[in-house]
């Protein structure tokens, strides 16, 4: 079934991190659903190093003005973390609950130095033969990214995301389903509350599926998203906050033109309606497709392509219309080894509507990103990991502009 806890017209464009890195700290993968009833305990450590961890433009000077004197551009992340998860299931229904706390110490900006973590809850129900679903909750507490926020300074982000959708079998290809979900986002710096959020979301859908691999389904969603009254900017001589109403509409495939290529892609059009003013409505029209390639069975090529309107996370009054492509190579090089090649470039257009735009003057922006990911297992109770990362952004206002490199090591070791 098709989840969609997306802003607008496309997946969140990145995740709550820490510092600099929309990432979380290194943990083993979940349980799998084939798994039966089975539980383990974790313990990890991450090392970072960070080359511009404000993410600040190279003429921007000294940063002991912007922060603290105490501040430094470059730093060093250690992070110990401990976490554990566990599997029941009861005749047809399964839970299963995910849990990880972090110890994050940074080696000269100590002002940021927090404890993180996370917390899931899914329930995969199913009634009867036609009958089944997903209830999820799930909690994230974090040190916000530099990147997305542009505010300096120790903001710890609390979200909680609440989720269930229902699927009914119809006959043998066609299906109805439905969702909905409540999501709150709450900054601990007194700077960046007035992009606390709350956005509730309801979507209903039709589904074809002309044999095991081949859906076409189409969807509407309705969207409600609610910030702090402080929140508010003046928008052509009126007052406007960034509240809004919207509605949307989708066309999804998921289509395998061979056992070893597959397209999943989405189009639609929507609509969003400022709830505080008549200033400022927009619509238009977004997409995405990713086609999945596997040349050989130790090798996978995903080539995406994407039209959407997004916001960071962190910063939800600050839309912008994306459009880029990625490229990701993984080659599974042996059982124990695998390797990830991810490319993206992305073109953000901010609108004028966005709190930086209103604030700042007109913003455009693109983002290159170049990654390397290897995991290593060489027993069944280690995990080795080290991600390289640089990151290029240009933009029409210089606060925005930087260039980043990211190096992680980590290490996991299972308790079963």
């Amino acid at each position: 079934m098709p989840i969609f806890i997306a802003r607008c017209c496309g997946v969140i464009c990145c995740a709550i991190g820490f510092a600099g890195k929309a990432a979380a700290a290194v943990a083993p993968p979940p349980l799998q659903p084939i798994d039966g009833d089975s539980y383990g305990f974790y313990v990890a450590d991450q090392f970072q190093y960070d080359s511009n961890l404000y993410r600040l433009p190279a003429n921007f000077g000294s940063i002991a003005t912007l922060v603290s004197p105490r501040a430094s551009r470059a730093d060093e992340i250690n992070s110990v973390s401990v976490g554990g998860d566990g599997q029941v299931a009861l005749g047809r229904q399964r839970f299963t609950l995910n849990l990880r706390a972090d110890n994050n110490r940074f080696g000269h900006n100590r002002d940021l130095n927090n404890t993180s973590g996370y917390a899931n809850l899914f329930w995969n129900w199913q009634v009867g033969s036609h009958l089944s679903g997903l209830l999820q909750a799930d909690y994230n507490h974090a040190l916000a990214s530099f990147g997305e926020t542009r505010t300096f300074g120790r903001d710890l982000v609390d979200s909680t995301h609440v989720f269930g959708n229902g699927r009914y079998q119809i006959g043998p290809r066609w299906s109805l389903y439905a969702g909905a979900s409540n999501t709150n986002l709450s900054h601990s710096a007194p700077q960046t509350r007035f992009n606390n959020f709350h956005l509730k979301e309801a979507d209903l859908g039709i589904e074809l599926a002309t044999n095991v691999n081949n859906t076409f389904s189409l969807q509407y969603r309705h969207a409600d998203g609610r910030f702090p009254s402080s929140n508010l900017f003046t928008l052509n001589n009126v007052s406007f906050t960034p509240s809004y109403l919207e509605d949307s509409t989708r066309f999804i495939v998921r289509y395998a033109f061979t056992d070893k290529t597959q397209l999943d892609a989405n189009a639609g059009y929507y609509k969003r309606k400022f709830t505080e003013t008549q200033v400022g409505n927009i619509s238009g029209n977004f997409w995405r497709a990713t086609l999945t390639w596997l040349p050989t069975e130790k090798t996978q090529l995903l080539f995406a392509g994407w039209h959407e309107l997004h916001a960071y996370l962190v910063t939800e009054s600050d839309y912008f219309v994306s459009q880029g492509g990625s490229v990701t190579a993984v080659w599974n090089v042996t059982e124990k080894l695998k390797l990830d090649f991810p490319l993206s470039y992305e073109k953000q257009n901010y609108i004028r509507q966005s709190f930086s735009v209103q604030t700042l003057g007109p913003l455009n922006a693109t983002l290159a990103t170049e990654q390397v990911d290897l995991n290593y297992s060489p027993r069944s109770s280690w995990i080795l990991s080290l991600s390289l990362i640089h990151q290029h952004r240009n933009a029409t206002l210089n606060f925005f502009r930087f260039d980043d490199q990211l190096a992680t090591a980590g290490v996991v070791y299972k308790i079963h």
